[in-house]
């Protein structure tokens, strides 16, 4: 089962972080975020922000992983790079948005400017954030998506 007790396939939603404890007790009822990116400093940097927030947070390092925990874990939000390695960041946002999941995941892109809003938007994404924006948006984005998902109020 998934870490928040709802899918199989414990390899995929078993929550990534290399074994560090969270920093905030997740929320196991409510499904995880999705922070897709090939560059593991930005994977590290969002998972330890989205932590604090008490989300549970599990990582991709590319479109095809992303896909994958997509399929298993079916989670709230997915935080995606445009630029990774196979299937990029709108190519994901284009599967998740043909899939039958496409309603329940939220995708925000979160990119170095590699494409415009327009293009974000064409591809089905729900919020584009550029990598210098300040982050408590991107935070707040998160999670006003997961609390809509779950019918419920965080402060």
């Amino acid at each position: 089962m998934c870490s928040h007790g709802r899918h199989a396939a414990p390899a995929l939603c078993a929550r990534k972080g290399g074994g560090r404890g969270p920093l905030a007790i997740p929320n196991l009822n409510e499904p995880p975020v999705l922070v897709a990116d090939d560059d593991r400093d930005v994977r590290t940097m969002l998972r330890t922000l989205l932590e604090l927030d008490g989300h549970e947070v599990m990582e991709a390092r590319d479109g095809e992983e992303a896909w994958k925990v997509c399929v298993e874990c079916q989670p709230a939000v997915v935080v995606a790079d445009i630029q990774m390695p196979g299937m990029d960041g709108l190519q994901l946002c284009r599967r998740i948005r043909e899939s039958r999941y496409s309603p329940d995941i939220k995708v925000i892109v979160y990119t170095a400017g590699m494409a415009t809003p327009g293009e974000a938007k064409r591809a089905g994404c729900d919020e584009y954030f550029l990598k210098t924006d300040p982050l408590p948006k991107l935070r707040d984005k998160v999670r006003q998506y997961t609390n809509a998902r779950t019918g419920r109020s965080r402060t």
